[in-house]
C-alpha cells in the first residue's frame, strides 16, 4: 500500500506535476489579474466620462439629424413654383380676394405638421406687411395669434412685427412656454421651440416652425434624468430639461468634458448647426458606479481563484487515474520500459509511442485547413458559373456562414466612345477593383450579373466610411479616363440575416439615381429632389401631337427643348430622361398611326432589345437622338399638308373662324352644295378624324387657352367656344383633358405647361 501511494503521488508523477502546474497558472493569473484590477481601476473612472460623452454624441447626431431633415424638407417645399406663386397671390390677399389659394397652402403646410418624425406642433406663415397670419386652423390676425392662440411672455406680437432675417434662411429660437388664451379659459400648449425662415423671395412673408423640443428630448436623449441643455454659436440657452440654473463652463479645446466642483459637463458641438450641446452628471454618481465595479471585480477574483484550485484537484484527480490503467496496458505491450523522453515518467512511457501518432496528426490537420478554404472558393465558384444570377444568389446563402455582417458594392461600367477593346478595358476594370477591395479572398465575393455590371460582397468590412475612402481612391484612379466612367451602389453594413438577392436588388434600384454626366459616381442613399414626381408622361400628352399635326419643325424641337431643360433644373436622374425619351418616341408612333401615314410607319424605330441610351451622359445626346427620331415624320407631315384637299381646307379654315357659332354638319356641307354624309365621309378620310370629334377638340382647346383669364367665368367660356349647355363643355373638356375646367384653372397657376400631358 506504501508502495502505491508512493508510486501514485511521487514527485515526478503526473498528479504532482499536474498539480504544481495548475497552481501556477493560478497563481500568475491571480496576480495577473490582481495587478490588472489595480492598474484599472483608475481607468474606469475615465471609462465612465467617455460613457457619457458616447451617449451625448449620439444625442447630438440624433438633434442634428433632425435639424437637417427639417431644413430639407422646408428647403423642399419652398423651392417649388406653386408655393411661391401662391404666396405672391397670399401677399396681396387683400387685393386679389383669392381665398381659393389659403386652403392649397394649407394643404402643403400639413405634409410637414402633419409628419410624425418631424415633432412639428404648427407652421405659422406671416405676412408681415398685410399683418396676417396662415397656420393649419386657417387665417387670422397677427394679433390674435401672437397674442391669444400662442401667447408667450417672450415671444408677443410686438416681438414678431420687428423680427428680420437679413441674410440668414432659417433662425431658431429659445423655446419657450406658450399658451392658448380664450375669453373664458387658458390651454398650456407646452414648451415650444420657434424656429423662424425667410419664405423666398418675399422679403416681408416668413415661416414659423412650431418644434416640440421635449418630443425631440424624448426621441434622442437618454434615459437619465440628467439635465441637458442646447445653447446656440452665440452662447444663448436654446432648450433645457431643468430649471436649474445654467452656468457655461469655459470650454478647453481638446476637451469634450469639464468638471466643476461637483458635477461634470459634457458637451459637445453640432456640426450642422453650430450649437454646443451639454449635459451635467453628478461626478458622486460615476464615483458610485466605480466603488461597485471594484466591489464587483473583488468578489469575481476571489471566487475565480477558489474555483480554479477546486477545479484543478479534481481535474488532476480524475486524469491521473485513467492514465496509470493506460501506461500498465501500454507496459504489458511492449514487454518493457522504453528510453525517458520527458522527466515525467508516465509521459516518458508514451512520448515515444505517440510522437509518429502526432506527427501524422499535424500534417493531417495542414492539409485538412488547405482544403477547407479551397472548398469554400470552389462552392462559390460553382455557383457562379452553372446557375443564373437570380437564384445563385438565393443559393450562396447555404455556403457562408449567416452571422457575419457583409457589405454589397454593385459597378456598373459606362464608355463615352466604344473602345474596339471593349471587354478587354471592361476586364482591367474589374481586376482593378478586386485588388483594392479583395486583400483577403477568403473574407470577399466578386460576381459578374452583366457583362458591364460588377457585384463585390465583402465579409466582416468594418465600417462603411473605410469602403467610402477606398471608393474616393478608385474615383481618383478614374479621373484620368476620358473614355470611361463608373456609377457605384454602396449597400449599409448588412447583418447576416439580410439575403444577398435583396442586397442586389436594393442596389439595382439605387444605381437609376444616377444623375446625366460622364463622370464616376458613388451612391449611397436616394437623394432628396423632387424630380420623381416630374416624370412627362408625353404617351397620354396631347400637346405633342397637336405640336407634330401642325408640321412645324421648329415648335416641335423648342418643346422637345423646354421638357428637357425642366429636367436638368430639377436635378432629374438619368432615368428620368431615358423614360422621357421613350415616352416621346411611343406619342410620336401614336401620331403616325393616327394621321395615317402609312408610308412612313414602317420606318419608325421599334422598341430595340437592348437600351438605345447605355451610352448616352449628357442631355445634347438625348437631343440629337430625339431630333433624329422625329425629322422624317414631320417631314412627311409637312408634305401631307401641302396636298391637303381644297374641300377639306374649306372645312377646317372655316371651323378656326367660326367655332363658336351655332355650327353642325349639315350647315358646313349647305354651303359646299354637298350632302352631309359625303362630306362626313371625305373629312373622315382625309383627317382620320370625326367631324364632330374635330370640332368639339378645337372648341376646348381654345377654352383652355381662355381659362387662364381668371375674371372670365366658366359659363362664359363655354357660350364664346360655342357650347350652349355648360355642361356640355364640362362634359367634353374633362373627356379631352382628363379633369374638368375649375380643376384646369386651379392647377394652371399660369406658368405649367405640362398639364396637358400629365393627363392626356
Amino acid at each position: 500500500m506504501k508502495e502505491l501511494l508512493t508510486n501514485r503521488f511521487a514527485l515526478n508523477g503526473l498528479f504532482v506535476k499536474l498539480m504544481l502546474s495548475f497552481l501556477s497558472v493560478i497563481l500568475i493569473l491571480a496576480s495577473f489579474n490582481l495587478f490588472s484590477h489595480l492598474y484599472l481601476s483608475n481607468k474606469v473612472y475615465q471609462e465612465m466620462v467617455r460613457q457619457n460623452e458616447l451617449g451625448l454624441a449620439q444625442t447630438v447626431e440624433g438633434y442634428e439629424n433632425h435639424f437637417r431633415l427639417t431644413q430639407n424638407m422646408i428647403l423642399a417645399l419652398t423651392q417649388s413654383d406653386t408655393w411661391t406663386a401662391n404666396l405672391g397671390i397670399l401677399s396681396h390677399l387683400k387685393e386679389n380676394r383669392r381665398y381659393d389659394i389659403p386652403a392649397e397652402v394649407k394643404a402643403d403646410l400639413s405634409t410637414l405638421y402633419t409628419n410624425p418624425f418631424l415633432h412639428i406642433d404648427n407652421f405659422i406663415l406671416y405676412f408681415k406687411q398685410e399683418d396676417y397670419v396662415l397656420e393649419k386652423e386657417g387665417l387670422s390676425s397677427a394679433a390674435d395669434m401672437f397674442g391669444k392662440y400662442y401667447y408667450s411672455e417672450a415671444y408677443s406680437p410686438d416681438y414678431w412685427r420687428t423680427q428680420t432675417m437679413n441674410n440668414q434662411f432659417l433662425k431658431v429660437m429659445p423655446a419657450a412656454a406658450f399658451t392658448e388664451k380664450t375669453v373664458h379659459s387658458s390651454r398650456s400648449l407646452g414648451e415650444l421651440m420657434p424656429v423662424m425662415m425667410k419664405a423666398i423671395p418675399y422679403e416681408e412673408v416668413y415661416g414659423i416652425v412650431m418644434l416640440n423640443p421635449q418630443r425631440m428630448q424624448d426621441t434622442y436623449g437618454d434615459a437619465s434624468h440628467n439635465p441637458f441643455y442646447i445653447l446656440d454659436s452665440e452662447g444663448r440657452l436654446l432648450f433645457t430639461t431643468t430649471e436649474e440654473e445654467f452656468h457655461n463652463p469655459p470650454l478647453i479645446d481638446g476637451s469634450r468634458h469639464e468638471r466643476i466642483g461637483d458635477q461634470y459637463y459634457f458637451y459637445e458641438k453640432g456640426k450642422q448647426t453650430g450649437f454646443t450641446y451639454v449635459r451635467v452628471t453628478q461626478a458622486s454618481v460615476i464615483a458610485a458606479e466605480m466603488r461597485g465595479m471594484q466591489l464587483l471585480l473583488t468578489v469575481l477574483l476571489g471566487a475565480a481563484i477558489l474555483i480554479s484550485v477546486l477545479s484543478s484537484l479534481l481535474f488532476s484527480l480524475r486524469l491521473n487515474q485513467p492514465l496509470q490503467h493506460l501506461i500498465a496496458a501500454l507496459d504489458r505491450n511492449s514487454g518493457s520500459g522504453a528510453g525517458k523522453l520527458s522527466r515525467v515518467k508516465e509521459f516518458a512511457m508514451i512520448g515515444d509511442r505517440l510522437s509518429s501518432i502526432l506527427e501524422n496528426n499535424r500534417f493531417i490537420q495542414s492539409d485538412l485547413a488547405q482544403k477547407n478554404s479551397l472548398v469554400r472558393q470552389f462552392a462559390y465558384t460553382h455557383k457562379v458559373k452553372n446557375i443564373p444570377l437570380s437564384s445563385h444568389l438565393a443559393d450562396l446563402e447555404e455556403v457562408r456562414q449567416p452571422e457575419h455582417p457583409y457589405v454589397a458594392i454593385l459597378f456598373k461600367v459606362g464608355f463615352k466612345d466604344r473602345p474596339d477593346e471593349l471587354e478587354q478595358h471592361t476586364l482591367l476594370l474589374w481586376k482593378l477593383i478586386q485588388s483594392l477591395f479583395s486583400s483577403n479572398p477568403n473574407n470577399s465575393v466578386a460576381l459578374q450579373p452583366e457583362q458591364d455590371q460588377l457585384l463585390l460582397l465583402l465579409f466582416d468590412p468594418g465600417p462603411q466610411s473605410g469602403i467610402l475612402q477606398a471608393l474616393d481612391t478608385l474615383k481618383e484612379l478614374l479621373a484620368a479616363e476620358e473614355c470611361l466612367y463608373l456609377t457605384i451602389a454602396v449597400s449599409p453594413v448588412y447583418s447576416g440575416d439580410i439575403p444577398f438577392t435583396d442586397a442586389y436588388g436594393n442596389l439595382s434600384t439605387l444605381l437609376k439615381e444616377r444623375r446625366l454626366n460622364g463622370e464616376t459616381q458613388v451612391i449611397v442613399e436616394p437623394r432628396a429632389s423632387s424630380s420623381s414626381s416630374f416624370h412627362v408622361k408625353v404617351t397620354y400628352g396631347e400637346e405633342l401631337h397637336d405640336l407634330l399635326q401642325s408640321g412645324k419643325e421648329e415648335a416641335v424641337f423648342a418643346w422637345l427643348d423646354r421638357q428637357l431643360d425642366q429636367l436638368r433644373h430639377k436635378d432629374a436622374a438619368a432615368e428620368d430622361f431615358r423614360t422621357f425619351a421613350l415616352g416621346a418616341v411611343d406619342q410620336v408612333g401614336k401620331t403616325v398611326m393616327k394621321l395615317n401615314l402609312t408610308r412612313i410607319e414602317d420606318g419608325l424605330p421599334s422598341s430595340p432589345s437592348g437600351d438605345p441610351f447605355a451610352g448616352f451622359y449628357s442631355i445634347e445626346q438625348y437631343r440629337t437622338w430625339l431630333q433624329s427620331q422625329i425629322k422624317p415624320i414631320l417631314s412627311a407631315i409637312s408634305s401631307q399638308l401641302e396636298t391637303k384637299d381644297p374641300v377639306i381646307s374649306f372645312v377646317l379654315d372655316y371651323l378656326n373662324h367660326h367655332y363658336g357659332e351655332d355650327i353642325n354638319l349639315n350647315l358646313v356641307a349647305d354651303k359646299l352644295n354637298l350632302t352631309p354624309g359625303y362630306l362626313s365621309s371625305i373629312f373622315k378620310e382625309k383627317t382620320n378624324i370625326n367631324f364632330s370629334e374635330y370640332l368639339n377638340n378645337l372648341r376646348v382647346e381654345r377654352a383652355k387657352e381662355l381659362l387662364v383669364n381668371v375674371d372670365l367665368r366658366i359659363q362664359d367660356i363655354a357660350m364664346q367656344v360655342g357650347y350652349q349647355n355648360v355642361n356640355s363643355f364640362i362634359r367634353m373638356f374633362k373627356r379631352r383633358y382628363g379633369l374638368t375646367p375649375g380643376e384646369y384653372r386651379k392647377r394652371h397657376a399660369g406658368d405649367d405647361p405640362f398639364i396637358s400631358s400629365n393627363h392626356g
